[in-house]
């Protein structure tokens, strides 16, 4: 656990890191984009021949991608680039020696203006944000950037980049929605995993239950067939409340609402605990199950977690093993972590069967011997559950021989 949080931390100190980085790339280029700007206004301002000027400054000018603009001190146009013309819809004759202010609504007027005043009287640069109004009535929104420069004589000019991001605007309204949607479903979800876990788990442990008192009840008479269907009862109903024991397991590992909690375990007592339970199920299928783990074999894990991982594993033995099969428990102990096999006698799996055993998405989990269903959520959750106690989980299998399952977990 330690380490898988270091492994997180450091992920996010990266992730930081590079959008550091990113956001220094940024203002270089915005600086080098002001530097090129003001070359072409000296170019166009300073220059023997005008229209060899002007057509220096407007080279370097449509090499950019943004709209830039430079107005003199009354706010009129005097230098702009393609792109200015492409975003505004207009020729350049209907933009030099204008505002453009005559083009917009009286709102959008009054704001360009007052921001192209400030700039020029204090020179503090502004970066705004604002809704644009172009030619024919289509509303953009822009992100501008306006500077201020004088030159040798004194004069002011306001320099300036326009970004039309109506298109991230745009991204950005429907991510909020997204996650309003998601909040929602969320919601939703909880409140199905209430339901799941409150009204639907309280039925099936009646029906054990009572299951259990009918089989104490028959085991006295000679009724075999009534034996073996409430066998088929207690089974299907106890695989369904492991399958939604399973399901809200899973839902709270995606959501970080499972905690783990160290303590010291003896694995043969687990083991022993959830045989308890599983045998019945086992002899309703004619499968014998038999432990070969050491008694004084601890780890120091989740014990929960554990069971539920040795729950899941066994069941899965159980479901695909036929009768007189057999089912082994068994441990092997190694110089940091423990080894924990899981190994039946059962129908055994191909290796197409074996590479998506694990995958929530790719995962099609094949009907059991007795043509008991499954999600494959058990086996997923296993998987989920052992990596984040810091260990490994595998399969050996042969079509038609048998499984091993193993995994391990470490001592400490």
């Amino acid at each position: 656990m330690i380490w898988y949080n270091l492994y997180n931390r450091f992920k996010r100190i990266k992730r930081v890191k590079e959008k550091t980085r990113r956001e220094l790339e940024n203002q270089i280029a915005e600086l080098q984009k002001q530097n090129e700007i003001l070359k072409s206004v000296l170019a166009f301002q300073s220059g023997d021949d005008k229209d060899e000027s002007e057509k220096y400054a407007n080279t370097i000018l449509n090499n950019m991608g943004d709209a830039v603009f430079v107005k003199d001190n009354g706010s009129r146009l005097l230098l702009v680039n393609d792109a200015f013309c492409n975003l505004f819809d207009l020729p350049r004759t209907k933009i030099i020696g204008k505002t453009l202010a005559e083009n917009v609504s009286p709102d959008e007027r009054e704001s360009f203006l007052r921001i192209d005043k400030q700039v020029l009287l204090d020179g503090i640069d502004n970066i705004n944000e604002e809704p644009l109004t172009v030619e024919g009535g289509q509303r953009k929104i822009i992100s501008t950037r306006k500077s201020r420069f004088i030159d040798e004589d004194g004069k002011k000019f306001l320099v300036g980049v326009i970004r039309d991001i109506t298109e991230r605007k745009k991204a950005e309204e429907d991510l909020r929605e997204s996650e309003i949607q998601l909040r929602e479903l969320n919601a939703t979800k909880d409140k199905l995993f209430s339901i799941i876990a409150h009204d639907l788990r309280s039925p099936f442990n009646n029906i054990l239950v009572l299951s259990d008192i009918l089989k104490a009840q028959l085991s006295k008479s000679e009724d075999s067939d009534n034996q073996v269907y409430l066998g088929l009862i207690h089974s299907t109903a106890k695989n369904t409340l492991v399958l939604l024991e399973n399901l809200l397991d899973w839902a709270k590992s995606q959501s970080g609402q499972i905690s783990f909690k160290n303590e010291k375990i003896s694995i043969s007592s687990v083991i022993n605990e959830i045989l308890d339970l599983s045998r019945s199920i086992a002899q309703t299928k004619g499968i014998s199950i038999k432990t070969n783990a050491k008694e004084e074999v601890e780890v120091n894990s989740d014990k929960k977690i554990l069971k539920t991982v040795i729950r899941n594993l066994i069941s899965n033995a159980i479901k695909y093993s036929r009768p007189g099969d057999e089912i082994t428990i068994s441990t092997v102990e190694e110089e940091d972590l423990v080894k924990i096999i899981i190994s039946d006698s059962g129908v055994g799996m191909d290796e197409k069967t074996l590479e998506n055993l694990f995958s929530i998405t790719n995962n099609t989990p094949l009907p059991g011997t007795l043509n008991e269903k499954g999600s494959g959520f058990g086996l997923v959750l296993c998987k989920e559950f052992i990596e984040k106690l810091g260990g490994k989980i595998w399969v050996e299998s042969e079509k038609g021989k048998g499984s091993d399952f193993i995994f391990t977990i470490p001592r400490n």
